[in-house]
Order: C-alpha cells, then sequence, then structure tokens
C-alpha cells in the first residue's frame, strides 16, 4: 500500500512537471523575444521633382477618396498601405492605424454623419479575414468588419467567400441608411447604415462573382457593372435588368449617372467609354478614350449651372468633357455628350500626377462645385484654384506630407562615416527613385531623382548603379551610373544585350568588386570589370548553359573566387522557380542548377550568403502543400526546414501560408504564399532577417535557430506600440558602433505599399572578450544593502558586473519527494534612479555569453526582464548570470547609488505605463 502511494504521489509530481514544461514551451513562443527592436517609419513627406518634373510624387498610388460634408476632412484608400486620412483639406495626411486590412480599394463618408465612414479592402491573408467591408463609426478611428458581411455559405465559390474583397461604394443619397458595396460575391447591401449586410447576386443563375462599381440615384434605382456587365435594380435590388441588344462588356470598370437625367449612364469597361441614353437596354454610344492605357479609369459627373454638366474621366491623364441635357429631358434621342471633345489634360501639365485613381468636389455646392481632390499613383493633389468656373481647369499641388505607401521595387544601400550618414536608396512603382545620404538620422532628407519608375539599385560608398523605365531611347529600361545621393554622371555609355527587367522585386544588377557589376538582360547573365571604362566592355557568363528566362541575380564571394546565383522562372516570388549557380568569371563556365528539397516544387525568394557561397536561404513552393522556408549550409545538397520560421510565417495558424484569390499586382487575383523577404546580414553571419506578406517581419540572431518576431501583424500601434509593415520586400544592413557592451544593428526594411523603414536592436558583446582586451575596464559591484555602487570613472570605457545570486529552489510538496519544482520563469530587475539613457546594462551567463532580455525605462528609473534557460528551468534555480552596467561616453564619472530588487512572475514584464495604455 505504502509502496503504490508513493507511486502515486511520484506520478502526479511527474505529471504536474510535465504539464509546466509543455505550459514552458508553449509560452515560450513570441513572448519573449530573443531581441528587443524599435521600428521607424523614414517615408518622405514629399517629392523634390515637383514643379520641375510635376510627375515626381512620393505618395504612392491612391484608389478610392471621400471628403466629409465639412469640407475638410478626407479620406484616401492607398492601394497597398491602408486608408489614410486628412483633416486640414488635404495638406497633411496620416495613416489610421486601426484600420487593419491594408490593399484598399475604396472609401465614403456618409454624407448626414461624418463619423460614419465605410472602407472596401482586398483580402488581407488572414483565416478569419477582416478584409472586404469595414465600417467606422467614429470618423475611421476604430473599424468593425460585420459578421453578416460575408456571404452565406454556398452563394459564392468557397474560395471567394473564404477570401473576400470589395470594391466601389455608394451610400443612398436619399436615405443613408441605405448602402451598397460592390464585392467579389456579388452586392452588399445594407439598409441600417452598415450594422448588418446581405448580399444579392444579380445573375443568380450561377454563383455570385465580382461587382466592381456601384451608384445609386433617383427614388433608389440601383446600377452596377462587374463581371457580369451592366445591371440595374428599381426596386432596392430585389430584382435586375439588363440590356434588351449589346450589352455593355463584362468586367472591371466604373459607372456614373447624369445628374438630370436617371437613364443617361456613362460607365468604362476595358479602355473604352461608353453611353446610354435608356438606362442601359442599350449602349450605342462610344466616346473617344482621349488617351487609353487601362491602368484603373474611373467616369464621374459634375452638375454645371443651367442645362449642363461636366463628365469626367480618368486613365493616363484627367480630362473633362461639357454635357447638354435635351431642354425636354426623355429616355433616347442623341448623345448628351460629345463623342471627342475633350477639356485637359488636367495631371501632369496641370501639376498632378498621371495614372489617376479617383476625383472629389466640393460637398457644400449643388452646381458648378469645384474638383477639390485627385488621387493618382503619385498619391494625392489639392487644387490650388478655389473658385468656379476656373477651379474647373484645375492645377494641382502635392500635400505638404502625402501619405506613405510607396510600392518599392529596388532597394539599396552603403554605409558611410558616422551613425547617420548612411547612403540609401530606393526604385518605386512610378513615383521615381529616391536617394538619401543621413538615413540613420531620425528624419532623414530624400531627393527625389527620377521618374517614373524605378528598378534595381546596386550600390557601394563611391557610386550608384540603377534602373529606371520607360526612358526612350530605343530601350524599355535605362542603367544609370552616378555618385553617392544620386548626384552627378548620368546613363551608361555600353550595353549589355537584351533590354533590361523591370517590374519585380528582384535585383537584376549586383557589385562584385570595386567596379565589377553583374547584369541580367532578356539575353542572359553579363558582367564588367570596370563600369566606369568608356566604353563598357560586357562578358557573357555561361552562354551555352544559361537558363531560360533568367531573373534576380545574388553574388557571394569567398577565397578570391564570386559565385553567381540566379532564379529561371517568373521572379515574383510566388511561381515555382529554378534556381542556378556560376562560380568564377571566366565566360566559359556552366551554370548548375540546385535542387529543392527532395527535387519537388521550386523557389520562390531566396538569398546567398554574400560571404559564403554554400549558404543558402529561401522559400520552398510546392503544388498542393504549404510552403516551407529552407536553409541551405552545403549549397543545396542539404536543406534544413526552418519550422520555427514557417510558424511565424503564418502568424501560428493566423494566416493562410498559401492563398488562392490574395491580391498581386495591381487587380490581379492570382493568390500568393507568405514568404516575401529573405536576407543574410553581409556583416554578421548569425544574423538573417525574413517577411511574410502579412505576418509580419522576423529576425534571427543565431543563424536560423530561433526567431523573433520584431513588428506586430495582429494589432495596431496604438495596442502593441509596434508597427506592421506588409510585403517587406528588401532588406539593407548597417552595423555601427553602440556603446561599451554592445554594437547597433539597423536594418532597413523596403515594402509594397508601406515605403521603407528602419528596424534597430542592440548585439551585445561577449563580456570576457571585453575584460580580457580592457582589464582595468571591468570591476565587479559593490553591494550596500538594497543598493548596488557603480562606481565609473572613465564614460564609454567602464563595466561593472553583479553576479545574480542561485537563490531559488522549491520543493514539490508531496511526501517523499525531492524533485525540484520551477521558479516562476520571468525575472524583473528593478533599478531606481538609473538613466538608461546614460547607463547601458547587459546581462550574461556566467562564462560571458550575452542573454536574450528586454529592458524599460520606468518613472522611477528602469526595468530588466528575462527568463532563465530551460536547462536551468528544469533545474529550478536562476542559474549563473550576471549583469553588467556600463557608462556612456557623455556620461558624466563619478559614484552612483542605485536601489535594486528583484521579482520573479508567470508573465513577462509590463510597465504600469503599458497597463494603463491596454
Amino acid at each position: 500500500m505504502k509502496n503504490s502511494v508513493n507511486k502515486k504521489f511520484f506520478m502526479v509530481a511527474f505529471i504536474e512537471l510535465l504539464l509546466i514544461l509543455i505550459l514552458y514551451t508553449v509560452s515560450n513562443t513570441n513572448i519573449f523575444a530573443q531581441i528587443s527592436a524599435t521600428v521607424v517609419e523614414i517615408n518622405p513627406d514629399q517629392s523634390t521633382l515637383d514643379p520641375v518634373d510635376a510627375d515626381g510624387a512620393s505618395g504612392g498610388r491612391v484608389n478610392g477618396l471621400a471628403v466629409a460634408s465639412n469640407g475638410r476632412t478626407f479620406y484616401a484608400a492607398t492601394e497597398w498601405g491602408g486608408i489614410y486620412m486628412s483633416t486640414d483639406e488635404g495638406l497633411t495626411w496620416a495613416r489610421l492605424e486601426n484600420h487593419l486590412p491594408v490593399v484598399t480599394w475604396d472609401v465614403a463618408v456618409d454624407p448626414t454623419n461624418d463619423n460614419k465612414v465605410y472602407a472596401t479592402s482586398f483580402y488581407d491573408g488572414r483565416v478569419n479575414s477582416l478584409a472586404g467591408i469595414n465600417v467606422s463609426f467614429d470618423g475611421g478611428k476604430s473599424w468593425i468588419h460585420p459578421a453578416t458581411a460575408i456571404p452565406p455559405a454556398g452563394f459564392t465559390a468557397d474560395e471567394r467567400r473564404n477570401e473576400p474583397s470589395a470594391f466601389g461604394i455608394c451610400i443612398d443619397p436619399d436615405n443613408p441608411q441605405n448602402v451598397y458595396i460592390g464585392t467579389n460575391s456579388g452586392l452588399a447591401i445594407s439598409n441600417d447604415a452598415g450594422f448588418t449586410w446581405h448580399f444579392v447576386d444579380p445573375t443568380p443563375v450561377d454563383l455570385a462573382d465580382n461587382v466592381w462599381d456601384v451608384i445609386v440615384h433617383n427614388n433608389g434605382i440601383i446600377d452596377i457593372v462587374g463581371d457580369d456587365g451592366h445591371m440595374r435594380s428599381t426596386d432596392g435590388g430585389n430584382t435586375w435588368i439588363t440590356a434588351t441588344g449589346v450589352g455593355l462588356p463584362s468586367g472591371r470598370g466604373s459607372i456614373t449617372v447624369s445628374p438630370d437625367e436617371p437613364y443617361v449612364l456613362f460607365a468604362v469597361a476595358g479602355t473604352t467609354i461608353y453611353e446610354s441614353d435608356d438606362g442601359g437596354a442599350t449602349w450605342p454610344t462610344v466616346i473617344t478614350n482621349p488617351r487609353p492605357q487601362g491602368r484603373i479609369p474611373f467616369i464621374v459627373t459634375n452638375q454645371r449651372s443651367g442645362n449642363t454638366f461636366d463628365l469626367w474621366f480618368g486613365d493616363v491623364q484627367l480630362h473633362r468633357a461639357t454635357c447638354t441635357t435635351p431642354a425636354s429631358p426623355s429616355p433616347g434621342g442623341t448623345p448628351r455628350c460629345p463623342t471627342n471633345s475633350w477639356i485637359g489634360p488636367f495631371t501632369r501639365a496641370a501639376g498632378g500626377h498621371d495614372d489617376t485613381g479617383d476625383l472629389v468636389f466640393d460637398p457644400a455646392a449643388t452646381t458648378d462645385a469645384c474638383p477639390i481632390l485627385l488621387s493618382s499613383d503619385g498619391g494625392v493633389y489639392y487644387n490650388t484654384i478655389s473658385g468656379s468656373p476656373g477651379c474647373q481647369n484645375p492645377v494641382w499641388e502635392q500635400p505638404n506630407i502625402t501619405p506613405h505607401s510607396l510600392w518599392l521595387f529596388g532597394m539599396g544601400g552603403a554605409d558611410q562615416t558616422g551613425s547617420t550618414n548612411e547612403d540609401l536608396y530606393f526604385g518605386n512603382q512610378d513615383n521615381g527613385t529616391f536617394a538619401s545620404t543621413n538615413a540613420g538620422a531620425s528624419n532623414p532628407t530624400w531627393f527625389n531623382r527620377d521618374c517614373c519608375d524605378g528598378f534595381d539599385i546596386a550600390t557601394d560608398s563611391n557610386r550608384v548603379l540603377y534602373t529606371v523605365c520607360c526612358y526612350g531611347g530605343g530601350r524599355s529600361n535605362r542603367l544609370f551610373l552616378r555618385n553617392p545621393g544620386m548626384t552627378g554622371g548620368g546613363e551608361i555609355n555600353t550595353y549589355p544585350p537584351g533590354n533590361l527587367r523591370g517590374f519585380r522585386p528582384a535585383p537584376n544588377i549586383a557589385p562584385f568588386g570595386s567596379d565589377d557589376y553583374v547584369v541580367i538582360t532578356t539575353s542572359g547573365v553579363f558582367i564588367t570589370d570596370d563600369i566606369t571604362a568608356n566604353p563598357i566592355v560586357w562578358t557573357q557568363l555561361g552562354a551555352a548553359t544559361t537558363p531560360a528566362s533568367v531573373r534576380c541575380v545574388k553574388v557571394s564571394r569567398t577565397g578570391g573566387t564570386t559565385s553567381f546565383y540566379v532564379q529561371s522562372g517568373a521572379g515574383n516570388g510566388r511561381s515555382q522557380d529554378q534556381l542556378w549557380r556560376f562560380d568564377g568569371t571566366a565566360p566559359g563556365g556552366t551554370w548548375q542548377q540546385i535542387n529543392p528539397p527532395n527535387n519537388i516544387g521550386g523557389f520562390g525568394i531566396y538569398d546567398v550568403d554574400p560571404n559564403n557561397p554554400n549558404r543558402i536561404f529561401a522559400s520552398h513552393l510546392r503544388t498542393g502543400a504549404d510552403p516551407q522556408m529552407i536553409l541551405s549550409n552545403d549549397g543545396g545538397l542539404n536543406w534544413i526546414t526552418l519550422t520555427a520560421l514557417d510558424n511565424l510565417m503564418n502568424g501560428g495558424g493566423a494566416f493562410r501560408y498559401q492563398n488562392q484569390r490574395g491580391p498581386t499586382n495591381f487587380t490581379g487575383f492570382l493568390g500568393y504564399p507568405q514568404p516575401t523577404l529573405v536576407a543574410f546580414d553581409p556583416y554578421n553571419q548569425n544574423i538573417l532577417v525574413a517577411g511574410g506578406a502579412d505576418s509580419g517581419i522576423f529576425v534571427s540572431i543565431d543563424r536560423g535557430t530561433n526567431w523573433t518576431l520584431v513588428t506586430d501583424p495582429f494589432n495596431t500601434p496604438c495596442v502593441s506600440g509596434k508597427h506592421h509593415i506588409p510585403r517587406p520586400w528588401f532588406a539593407y544592413f548597417d552595423h555601427e558602433p553602440s556603446w561599451f557592451l554592445s554594437e547597433k544593428v539597423n536594418i532597413y526594411i523596403g515594402s509594397q505599399g508601406r515605403g521603407v523603414w528602419r528596424i534597430s536592436f542592440k548585439i551585445y558583446k561577449k563580456i570576457t572578450h571585453i575584460c580580457m582586451v580592457c582589464p582595468k575596464c571591468c570591476n565587479a559591484v559593490k553591494i550596500d544593502k538594497d543598493y548596488i555602487i557603480l562606481e565609473c570613472f572613465n564614460p564609454g570605457k567602464c563595466v561593472i558586473l553583479d553576479p545574480i545570486p542561485k537563490n531559488c529552489l522549491v520543493k514539490f510538496d508531496c511526501p517523499g519527494c525531492e524533485k525540484t519544482k520551477l521558479c516562476p520563469p520571468f525575472y524583473h530587475f528593478f533599478f531606481d534612479e538609473l538613466d538608461i539613457n546614460i547607463w547601458e546594462v547587459g546581462l550574461y551567463t556566467g562564462n560571458g555569453d550575452p542573454v536574450p532580455f528586454e529592458i524599460f525605462e520606468t518613472k522611477k528609473g528602469a526595468v530588466l526582464s528575462f527568463r532563465p534557460s530551460k536547462k536551468l528551468f528544469i533545474e529550478g534555480r536562476i542559474g549563473d548570470y550576471q549583469l553588467a552596467f556600463s557608462m556612456k561616453s557623455h556620461g558624466k564619472p563619478g559614484i552612483f547609488k542605485v536601489r535594486t530588487r528583484l521579482e520573479v512572475s508567470d508573465y513577462p514584464y509590463a510597465s504600469p505605463e503599458a497597463q494603463n495604455k491596454e
């Protein structure tokens, strides 16, 4: 009996310890970070090209616009960067951080309630999606995604329902309680101002599909355009009719109505403008497109005095036409608008940016309303002419602070002397190239060099080589060589055969020596050993074995040998591309294929260690299976699956690792895998960075074994204090000496839609190395009861070590049980009156190895928080750790008395200030 009781207690104790270990393992995921990083946005506020070239811009693509009834508050739906708001008539724009979907399309404000705002977005990658329809009841401060804003099962294809998107918004002018939104699953209707929604399929013979635009007018008549062409309802959406003759073509479109006649409609389908004078029964009139491209055309009308109104059309440029309503209005008759008599253009020639998105008018005017804001690929522009009729020929100006929604195609940097003097360059979709020579500053100074599409960037401290689109000269893209800051220089004198590639976030140029560069063209891979020569001599690498459709080049150098890696395929991060390697610079060499794990699938994105050609970091894409993050240390012969990174990439199951209808370029819904970024730090082989389209940015400081999520894709900065950076594509690393214990690592991130960011954290040095190099610099702490005494007479070169006592042993409360139990896993050291702006604090093992921790500044001083290792966790003691204090170089020498105390907790430290914020 006694033995059985002892066994029972032993089993209970064992199970308890096992449960604790399980809870420790689970709670350790993403709770206590390896590093504590700060994330700072460093985007340009304006373009320096304006007014030299009005197409110079810094705002990024903006689609829909909205204006509140007060005429001062505006909203902008950026294509890849979320919703922005201006409260000063469009001069200053700020992002609405609480609107979580970032790929946005349209926005509208209730004309009777400025606090009620509607926004639409494309699929956000989440398993439980927040995309599609969002409603704010407090002027954009907070947003809801109503549960009924999802169509019922069987109403549409499963992937459309599970991965929703929504498009045009229209509020009934006669009854704002009625709101209509086009979605990828038919038309969504709310009759209670956005609280609840129901879905209508105008063509119920098949599953519901895209409704791109909707207008409501004249006693509730509804007109829509989309995949089923034009449809009309005169009874609130219950029944629908379409053309009796040749109907409007299907697909993405825009629709508007005459302000005088509800049966006179104008629509854009593709690049063609149509007029119907019988409510859409026929569309006989085609109005000439003044400059077709089909980027995302829109069409709107504006009531003028008398029997006229203006038809405004935006595609590449903005034009208007004066239209006439008959003296005795009735359906049919002659077209109201001229078929080819446009006034304009009113974009680049008028101070604005081409490739338009939307146009809004003064809400206070019922006739002759001034166009007051224009959106385009360059962001938003305001009309500098305020009175009619002059304002009808607008002159545009960029805001003081534009939306920060730049879409990068390339980024690079070069180290310069000093912590702020960092060269950073990037190229954008339609916003040109930008350069800064003080990218390490709090607010870098930016120089907007070229217009309009900037692509690849390859740079060192002496020069920058980069590509720009569409300059003419018989080439689709052109290559420029300039001095630091993108000053001086000009177009290169000799091109390699073929055309330069662009419009992909995959570098096609790279340096591999002081004057040596590699360039990918449509004809292959070419190198030069002197980019400054005249003429430049180009040599093709491995012409006989060059893979097809070569894209994306990465370079690694070791032992005097250069290795080139390229992708063969689409190079868009979504396709299963091949990976190839070429060693050396002899033209007769051979390209060797690198096989994916088990020879299955292909590579989405990849990077190669710049100092070790055998280290490859990539995403492995497979048909019918989720992607994998993989790492090779032997040139691809063997692959390690980075399971911990996989778990972060899908947000622990919050995001689909591979979706079916996620947004890709512009209005494509081709689906995408999460991984968008992998990169090796060229200065520290232990540091790697990775990024997911929706799931954030991750950093490893131990060669990929452990990873830290350094951004916040789940909440908002208002809650967590951390930003979300979607679709990170590029990383540039900068190491700066910090203080005696550590060095500062800056990772500059380039994204699709949120522009450029700087992530900063410290890497601590091994304390034994510091003390060996400078024995006089290291001293033991002196203790006086609850105080530690820090003596430092040589600021910048003093270290005070404080061993932490091994004082935590707790027994299981069971008869005859000698097992030790876990002490609370988190340890918080409080240092009253310690100024962390003057003192640097580090945490180390007994042998001097840095230990991950977080430090918080408080009103009284500082708190250092960490958790012991799993080994010491099982042993039930805090272990052999030591604190280190080092005065920074700007401190004043002296003796300092600091009150200390230790608290243990089951949870990470949260300051009272942080708790109050939450």
